[in-house]
């Protein structure tokens, strides 16, 4: 399985009372800080997903994408799957099919191209997934 393959896994998507949660790989062969994630974009069937409707679970706590960039001793393992809370209303009930696209913008801290420019590895993935 390639790394761009983990990432949104056929049981990665799962009905919540608000939305969706989806469960979502490290595209990376390294665990990196959580400052690492610079963006995440969704499209759910046709409609793409408000940024503002993101939200990231992590040890209890549900954080924007934008507090994110101050987790910088705060590990994503490459083993590990990062819970991303989608605001929909209108979700599909588990045994639905849906089509997923999802694009990860990933900054390499040690790889760097440029003065004071890491590499920021874009990833995208579309699959269709049965919600859980």
């Amino acid at each position: 399985m390639t790394l761009e393959a983990s990432v949104l896994r056929p049981e990665a998507v799962h009905a919540t009372p608000e939305g969706y949660q989806i469960d979502v790989h490290l595209p990376w062969y390294r665990s990196l800080p959580l400052s690492c994630l610079e963006d995440i974009n969704f499209r759910l069937g046709t409609d793409v997903v408000d940024r503002a409707d993101l939200r990231v679970r992590r040890d209890g706590r549900e954080l924007t994408l934008d507090e994110l960039a101050d987790l910088v001793d705060e590990q994503w393992f490459v083993q590990d799957a990062l819970e991303v809370l989608v605001v929909k209303p209108d979700s599909l009930p588990a045994g639905q099919a849906l089509d997923v696209e999802l694009t990860l913008a990933t900054r390499i801290p040690y790889i760097i191209i440029g003065p004071e420019t890491a590499l920021v590895q874009r990833t995208r993935v579309e699959r269709k997934v049965v919600v859980q």
